[in-house]
């Protein structure tokens, strides 16, 4: 679980590094989109569970590490400016690992705390989308989940597994990690090959 949360933080602490030099904000705000997004989904989390303090007060390390990719972002843009660290690509590839990490985590926290399995799953796509919600709404963006995407399918796809496999006490190495892999890799498959979901556009607006 840890090994997977250092992950998630890292990962969701780029993406939400690299869209804050995306839209121009100062080194403070590189700083705070970047510990917001790494530790925003596991907070609701906690919250929801009434698991209080939730994980980051008693614990240094996520705020730390979140802190020093932040600062890792920073020196990159500023010092090496031909690095695109900021490059769409490279925040959804960012945000899809953090995507994978934290979904698999906040399912199996949610199976652990006794919750339904159904609820679990649920816990499990909340903890992966949450952190990128929070991140995507502070930078004044339409969140990913609600544009199309195929993320939150993603998160419930490898919250889903990851909590069939708990259920039938599979090995826990084998648990996480496929869980990990079938996020992962359905949200870059998306990517790669431009699945959305149906949405609204001018065409299909319903007029007063």
């Amino acid at each position: 679980m840890t090994l997977l949360e250092v992950l998630g933080v890292i990962a969701f602490a780029l993406s939400g590094g690299a869209v804050a030099v995306r839209c121009k904000m100062d080194w403070l705000g590189v700083i705070v989109l970047a510990v917001v997004s790494a530790v925003g989904g596991g907070t609701l989390r906690d919250i929801l569970l009434g698991n209080t303090p939730v994980w980051w007060v008693n614990e240094a390390w996520p705020i730390a590490v979140a802190g020093a990719v932040a600062i890792v972002v920073i020196a990159v843009g500023h010092r090496v400016p031909h690095v695109s660290l900021d490059s769409p690509r490279a925040v959804l590839i960012a945000d899809a690992g953090g995507l994978a990490a934290f979904s698999v985590s906040g399912a199996l926290a949610a199976h652990a705390a006794g919750v339904p399995a159904w609820s679990a799953v649920v816990f499990g796509v909340l903890t992966g989308s949450g952190g990128g919600v929070i991140r995507d709404l502070l930078a004044m963006r339409r969140p990913l989940i609600f544009g199309g995407q195929i993320y939150a399918l993603a998160a419930l796809a490898g919250s889903a597994t990851t909590v069939v496999l708990a259920e039938v006490e599979s090995p826990a190495d084998v648990t996480r990690w496929v869980g990990v892999a079938v996020t992962f890799a359905l949200r870059l498959m998306a990517m790669q090959m431009d699945w959305q979901l149906p949405k609204f556009d001018e065409s299909t607006r319903i007029s007063n």
